[in-house]
């Protein structure tokens, strides 16, 4: 599992890289999960301890965004009165991403020949 979780970082770590270099307008960790995602393809697919390791990040995800959400208690007072926004567009991105998202996966579902 350790061998998973390093193999995972070093994506993270060579999309913050290629991000600082080439001074990209794109999170780095994104850069990462897409190199990580071509490298997957070309390999056809992960290994049992990547997919395992993936799988338990995953069911814990709630508790990484956890400090963010802390963190929206804690803005500077120049912020605090933008709060009704910040809302908004908590509310709204989650919505739009959830439907987005279901809308990939009844995608996704239909092009592999399964019911859904």
């Amino acid at each position: 599992m350790l061998k998973a979780f390093i193999v995972l970082l070093l994506f993270q770590l060579l999309g913050e890289t290629l991000v600082g270099l080439a001074r990209i307008p794109i999170p780095g960790p994104v850069i990462g999960m897409l190199l990580l995602w071509i490298a997957l393809h070309i390999k056809n697919g992960a290994s049992a301890e990547l997919s395992q390791l993936s799988q338990n990040l995953i069911s814990h995800l709630s508790l990484l965004f956890l400090p963010a959400g802390v963190g929206l208690f804690f803005l500077p007072p120049s912020i605090q009165k933008y709060w009704p926004a910040v809302l908004g567009a908590m509310v709204v991105g989650t919505f739009l991403s959830m439907l987005f998202s279901g809308a990939l996966a009844k995608g996704l579902s239909g092009r592999k020949g399964g019911e859904g």
